[in-house]
């Protein structure tokens, strides 16, 4: 049986879990393999693992970029040290046959470093697993070309995995990675975890019942756990809904509890808002949802296309550009509609909600959210030379979904 461990961390929100379990369900729908995620969110097992998931948590991390303990009151080397050791055991122990590192090639804190020699040693592939955007342009090209990060993917890595579509944005090429590595890149489109949960079509009921929906419209407000995403949910907690529908607060875990409590204190004062932290069916409430606010981060992004929503994106104003630049590609696009973080107040949140939703404009291009599809696929190609050409693949056993663009869009987005 094929052995793959996910890597990730999670700090200000669950995205970076959810897409590992929305990859680690599609694994094991494909054929039966045993899957390992690894993470600081100890929060995973409540999101639903699928059969043959299991999922280990690292001390979890108070900052992606100051990385010391959330919880254990040690320092960030100490912390790091402590990480790294029960990775490189974790690892040593479970064999994998393939890793799958999101986003950061060395880990957090340099933390995979020490276990390279050993996955090389059992002959493990090793994959960088990238979203559409990165980050500001400027920051990244510094990061990747200040740092060993280039050559530790040309020592270490065997392919590139960008879980997005280059039409809309190409991160290989827009940040300026060298030739060898674009070579490594292979695209899988944007992932859409409720495709591979084979109970997603069964939760929405379950889902109204016990968070007293209703039968009404849903128009939900998905924010993180720093200070912008607070400033999103408290607007939106204080935003007056059209008659008949609900409001849906999705604050995640990492939001602080006094935050929280303050937007449980508003929703008491209303019968049509519901505020909640954690939902393993996230995905199946962005498909429910008639409204979708958002911050624009990659996972949300990736369901509300998939679901043929046209989001309301609110980029963070501070630390996130990678939230405004995906947001501003879309916009452009005709898929989703944009408020900057400063025009944030709840009657902008009530005009945008009151007005008849617009699907993303049709027929001139599309936007590939089949990404999920193309895994398996993937992971088989792990096994032919990275000088292949790459190319989009596709595979008639799945059905792929695609998002229309504006008609008057069409030539900046082939561009």
């Amino acid at each position: 049986m094929q052995r793959i461990a996910l890597y990730s961390q999670d700090t200000h929100g669950l995205g970076r879990m959810r897409r590992n379990i929305a990859i680690a369900r599609t694994l094991a729908a494909d054929e039966p393999r045993a899957i390992l995620l690894i993470s600081g969110a100890g929060e995973a097992a409540i999101l639903g693992l699928p059969e043959g998931a299991d999922s280990l948590g690292l001390p979890a991390l108070e900052d992606a970029g100051h990385p010391g303990s959330r919880c254990l009151g040690i320092g960030t080397d100490a912390l790091v040290r402590l990480r790294s050791e029960a990775l490189r055991s974790a690892l040593a122990a479970f064999r994998p046959d393939v890793l799958v590192v999101d986003r950061l090639p060395a880990g957090v804190g340099g933390e995979l470093r020490a276990s390279f020699e050993t996955l090389h040693r059992m002959g493990t592939k090793i994959v960088l697993g990238l979203p559409d955007v990165l980050g500001d342009h400027e920051r990244v090209w510094a990061d990747w070309h200040t740092s060993d990060s280039i050559d530790l993917v040309r020592r270490h890595y065997d392919r590139i995995w960008v879980y997005g579509d280059p039409n809309v944005f190409d991160p290989v090429v827009e940040h300026g990675l060298p030739r060898d590595l674009r070579r490594m890149a292979r695209y899988t489109g944007y992932l859409d975890g409720s495709r591979a949960d084979p109970l997603a079509a069964t939760r929405a009921g379950t889902i109204r019942s016990e968070h007293g929906l209703g039968d009404g419209p849903v128009h939900v407000c998905l924010a993180n756990g720093g200070d912008d995403g607070a400033r999103l949910a408290d607007t939106f907690a204080r935003t007056p809904l059209p008659g008949g529908s609900t409001g849906v607060v999705l604050t995640g875990p990492f939001m602080a509890p006094g935050r929280v409590a303050a937007l449980d204190a508003v929703a008491r004062r209303r019968d049509d808002l519901r505020v909640v932290r954690v939902l393993p069916g996230a995905d199946t409430l962005i498909w429910m949802a008639d409204r979708i606010v958002a911050m624009g981060g990659y996972h949300t992004t990736s369901e509300a296309l998939a679901a043929g929503r046209r989001p309301l994106m609110v980029p963070s104003a501070h630390g996130r550009p990678d939230q405004r630049i995906r947001a501003d590609r879309l916009e452009n696009l005709g898929a989703a509609d944009v408020l900057p973080a400063a025009e944030l107040d709840p009657t902008a949140l009530h005009e945008w909600i009151a007005a008849d939703a617009r699907p993303p404009a049709p027929l001139a291009g599309v936007i590939d959210t089949d990404g999920l599809s193309r895994l398996p696929l993937l992971l088989d190609e792990l096994d032919t030379p990275v000088e292949v050409p790459r190319r989009r693949l596709t595979d008639r056993r799945f059905g792929g979904t695609r998002v229309a663009l504006a008609p008057e869009r069409a030539v900046s987005a082939a561009g």
